[in-house]
Parts: C-alpha cells; sequence; structure tokens
C-alpha cells in the first residue's frame, strides 16, 4: 500500500492506547517571503502569462531652448516582464478504517496542515526566485575569517548605499520617537530577510535596534519582526535562503519597493478539494479512501533587481 496514504497503522485508534485530547501543537515556520512583494491576480481564463511594463526615465534636458527651434524630444523605452504560473498541489488520503476507529477528526487536522502547506510551499517558491537576483553583495567586513563574513554595520550600510544609488524606495516610513522609557525612533526603512541562525549575529550589528524597543504603539511591529539596524527592518524565518557549502551561506534579501512581485491565478487562495470514501468510483470499490488536498497556481518574478540586494553572509 503507498506510504502517503494515512491508514490505523500511522494513527493508532485511542482504544488501544490513551491519548491526550488535546492535540499537540505543529510546529511551522514563520512566513515572510511574499510579504513585500507587488501582488497581482490573473484572471481565470486569461492565459497563464501577465506581462509587467515598465517605462525607463526620461533623459533630462539642462540646454535652454533655442528660440525658433524645435527640441528633438525624447522616444518612450519600454521593458515587458513576463510571468507564467505554474500549479503546485499536495493531498491527504485517509481510510476508512482511520474515520471509523480513531477519535480525532482526522479530516479537519489535514485540511488544517494542508493551508499552511500551501502557504508555506508559495512562501519558499518566492524565496528562491529571490535567491536568483543578479544583485548581490559579499559581507566583508566580518572577523570570522570566511568568505562571505558574517553581518556587520558596515556590509548592511553597503547594501542601503547600493539600493539608495540606484532610487529604490523604502518600504516603511518612520517611526517617530515617543516619551517612553527605553525607546528610540526607527528610521524610513527597506525590509530584510534573514534566518533565525544568524539572529546573533544581527543583534551583535553596532546600531541593532530590538522591535521591542520600537517607540509608541507596538503595531508597528509586523509579526516576525527582529529589529531595526539603520534603515533595514528585519523579519525572520526558520526556512530561510542557505547554501549547502560548509560553512553555509545565507542569503539576506534587503527589499525596496516594486522590487519583485507574486501572481496567483483565479484568487490568492488556492483551491481545496475534499473527496470522500467512495468518491473514485469503480477504482475504490469498497469506499476506503478519501481524501483532502489543495492545488494552487502561482508565480513569483523579480521586476527590478536594482531594488533589491541580496546581502551573502556566514555566521559568525
Amino acid at each position: 500500500m503507498s506510504s502517503s496514504i494515512t491508514t490505523v497503522a500511522v494513527l493508532p485508534p485511542a482504544v488501544r492506547e490513551y491519548y491526550d485530547r488535546l492535540l499537540l501543537m505543529t510546529a511551522y515556520p514563520t512566513l515572510i517571503y511574499t510579504k513585500f512583494a507587488q501582488k497581482r491576480v490573473l484572471p481565470e481564463k486569461m492565459g497563464d502569462t501577465i506581462v509587467f511594463r515598465r517605462y525607463a526615465r526620461l533623459p533630462t534636458v539642462p540646454i535652454p531652448l533655442v528660440d525658433g527651434v524645435t527640441p528633438p524630444g525624447s522616444p518612450l523605452s519600454v521593458t515587458d516582464l513576463k510571468a507564467r504560473v505554474s500549479f503546485y498541489g499536495n493531498f491527504v488520503t485517509v481510510t476508512n478504517q482511520v474515520e471509523l476507529t480513531v477519535e480525532d477528526r482526522v479530516l479537519n487536522e489535514s485540511a488544517r496542515l494542508l493551508a499552511q502547506n500551501l502557504a508555506q510551499t508559495m512562501d519558499e517558491v518566492t524565496r528562491d526566485v529571490l535567491a536568483s537576483t543578479s544583485s548581490v553583495l559579499q559581507c566583508s567586513n566580518g572577523v570570522n575569517g570566511q568568505t562571505p563574513t558574517e553581518l556587520t554595520k558596515a556590509d548592511i550600510d553597503a547594501a542601503v548605499k547600493t539600493l539608495l544609488g540606484n532610487d529604490a524606495e523604502m518600504i516603511s516610513e518612520v517611526v517617530v520617537a515617543s516619551n517612553q522609557i527605553g525607546t528610540t525612533p526607527i528610521r524610513p526603512a527597506f525590509w530584510g530577510y534573514i534566518d533565525t541562525d544568524l539572529l546573533d549575529d544581527l543583534e551583535a550589528v553596532s546600531n541593532f535596534v530590538s522591535s521591542s524597543q520600537y517607540p509608541g504603539n507596538q503595531k508597528v511591529v509586523l509579526d516576525s519582526e527582529w529589529g531595526a539596524t539603520g534603515n533595514v527592518r528585519w523579519l525572520y524565518t526558520s526556512v530561510g535562503s542557505v547554501s549547502a557549502a560548509t560553512p553555509p551561506v545565507y542569503n539576506n534579501f534587503i527589499i525596496g519597493k516594486e522590487a519583485y512581485a507574486v501572481v496567483n491565478l483565479r484568487s490568492e487562495t488556492g483551491e481545496f478539494y475534499i473527496k470522500p470514501l467512495g468518491s473514485a468510483g469503480s477504482a475504490d470499490p469498497l469506499n476506503q479512501r478519501g481524501s483532502v488536498g489543495w492545488q494552487h497556481p502561482f508565480v513569483a518574478r523579480i521586476l527590478n533587481d536594482a531594488f533589491m540586494i541580496n546581502l551573502m553572509a556566514t555566521h559568525s
């Protein structure tokens, strides 16, 4: 029998063993990589490819007009970026013996797990697309002797300087100072994505400010926000972009406005399917199998490499 089918061997009935009726928490990583993407929904029956169009800036004309002479003008320059959706999906099969003998609402729990599975899959697909950017800086100001080194203020500042030189726009506005003790104002900021393995190195950066020290209402702190360094606010995840090298090299993405996009076909939530026992017809003559699953058409696309930086680092 297929190992992907949930049977009583996987979920023993409660009559065999006593168990806590409150199910234990399933550990989930925080999902961050789609948070600051441009979000688009491709309408149904309109194809599987979306085109993003960007116009180039017009050249400046610091030359006075000559009386009676028409200047040459400037042609428009357009760049089209295409993104084609791919289909992703997963499912869980449950046997009739599980439904008859196990007291948990197994299909309900399966649906919850699959919803998280969908979101994490889209997050990781986006993460891997960001890792393909051609805009890369390697940390070089640390002291761990590796190439790249650990994160430092100088390296983060260099990434910010590059983004500003590319006219990338920051995403978050300034968080102004308050009269609360132990707080500090936060600059307008780009957003950084960092793996949990590097949080101790991030805290060691000389100008690091913990999110607990942000002034005013803590509603300005996003879920999974660890803190800020200068003009970068940082979100963490346990499934960051990391190489298989020794030592591992971590990709820390620093993002400006309109750096990348995610596209969903028809809706942003995906489609969920519940197949009851016997729904397979003659393929399941004894009504032994049911299933619950999801399918989602999705694509992530870098829109402008100049508006993001992959700041590569190792751990101290």
